[in-house]
C-alpha cells in the first residue's frame, strides 16, 4: 500500500516532535483519537512500526527516526516550493526553526525576539539553546549559529559579528586566590574551562597590554558545555571565567562579578548564521536572518 495523504506526515513529525498524541493534537487542531488514527494508517500504508505507544510514553523505533529524518525534507521542500509561488506583497508567514548559543540569553535576545514577534505576527519562531553543532538537514532546522565559516557546501553562511569574550570573577574568589597581574598568572588559578564543538579549551588566546599575542594553559577543574553553567559558576566563586561583554555588565551591575586585567583582550570568535541551501529562499528565513544580524550589530562587542 502506498501513503495516500501527506497530512499524515505531518501529523506524524509533530508527533515526533511533541512528544505526545494530545500535545501534538493541540497543535494541529485534532483529537488525540485522530491523531492516532492518522498514526496507524501511516504505519499500515507503509507496512512498519514507526512509533511504540504506551499510556504514558512513545518510543521511536529504528526505522520511525528514518523515516523522521526523511519526513522532514520532503516536507521542508514542500515548503519551499509553496512560499516561492506566494506573491510578493503577502503577509509572510509560518514557522522558522533557530538554534542558538545559550550566550545570546545575555544579550537580551529575547527582549529583542519580542520585537520582531510583534513586527512579524504570522511569524513562528521554534527556538533551540545549544553550544554543540547540529545536523541542520536531520533536524529541518532554518538556521543555526556557528563559530567561524561553515565548511559544509550545503550550507549558505552570512556574517552575523564578532563577540571579543572579557575576564571576569568574584570579589569572593579574588580575596581568597589573589588578583592576576599578568595574563600568564591565570596559569595558576581555578579558570573555568568550556567544551566547544566536542573540544576542550586548555588554553585562552589573551593580548597583553603591549599587544602580543598569548596563549595562557587554564588549569582550572571545572569544565563546561554551556554559557548558563559557566555564569551560575562563575558567580558562585567557583573560578575565573570568560564571559561576552553584555553578560559582564549585568553581572557588574548586581555586584556579582569584576573584571580581570580589563588592560588585556581576548581573541574574539566571528559568528555566523549557517542555512541549509535552498532555506535561504524562505522571505522568513531571510528576514529573520536579517534581523538577526541587523541585532548583533547594535551589540557593544
Amino acid at each position: 500500500m502506498k501513503i495516500q495523504h501527506l497530512d499524515d506526515l505531518k501529523v506524524y513529525v509533530q508527533v515526533i516532535d511533541s512528544g505526545h498524541l494530545a500535545a501534538a493534537g493541540r497543535v494541529l487542531g485534532l483529537s488525540a483519537t485522530l491523531v492516532s488514527r492518522r498514526l496507524a494508517r501511516l504505519e499500515s500504508a507503509l507496512g512498519v512500526r514507526l512509533l511504540e505507544r504506551t499510556t504514558r510514553r512513545l518510543h521511536v523505533t529504528d526505522e520511525g527516526k528514518v523515516f523522521y529524518s526523511r519526513c522532514q525534507r520532503i516536507l521542508s521542500e514542500l515548503d519551499l516550493a509553496q512560499s516561492e509561488l506566494l506573491p510578493i506583497g503577502n503577509e509572510m508567514s509560518g514557522k522558522v526553526k533557530v538554534v542558538l548559543p545559550t550566550s545570546m540569553l545575555s544579550y537580551g535576545i529575547m527582549d529583542a525576539l519580542k520585537d520582531f514577534m510583534g513586527q512579524y505576527p504570522f511569524i513562528e519562531i521554534q527556538v533551540q539553546l545549544s553550544d554543540e553543532p547540529v545536523d541542520l538537514l536531520v533536524g529541518g532546522w532554518d538556521v543555526a549559529t556557528h563559530i567561524g565559516a561553515p565548511h559544509d557546501s550545503s550550507h549558505i553562511g552570512r556574517r552575523l559579528g564578532t563577540i571579543s569574550p572579557k575576564i571576569a570573577a568574584t570579589p569572593d574568589y579574588l580575596v581568597r586566590h589573589g588578583l592576576p597581574k599578568t595574563p600568564l598568572e591565570l596559569s595558576q588559578h581555578e579558570c573555568i574551562r568550556v567544551v566547544r564543538s566536542g573540544v576542550e579549551h586548555e588554553y585562552w588566546p589573551i593580548v597583553n597590554e603591549e599587544g602580543e599575542m598569548q596563549k595562557v594553559p587554564i588549569n582550572g577543574r571545572l569544565i563546561c558545555h554551556d554559557f548558563i553553567t559557566l555564569y551560575s559558576a562563575m558567580c558562585a566563586g567557583v573560578g575565573i571565567g570568560l564571559l561576552p561583554l553584555a553578560a559582564l555588565r549585568k553581572a557588574q551591575q548586581e555586584e556579582q562579578l569584576v573584571e580581570v586585567l580589563p588592560d588585556c583582550q581576548v581573541e574574539g570568535i566571528t559568528l555566523y548564521a549557517i542555512i541549509p541551501t535552498g532555506r535561504n529562499k524562505l522571505p522568513r528565513v531571510r528576514v529573520f536572518v536579517n534581523w538577526l544580524a541587523t541585532f548583533m550589530e547594535t551589540l557593544d562587542n
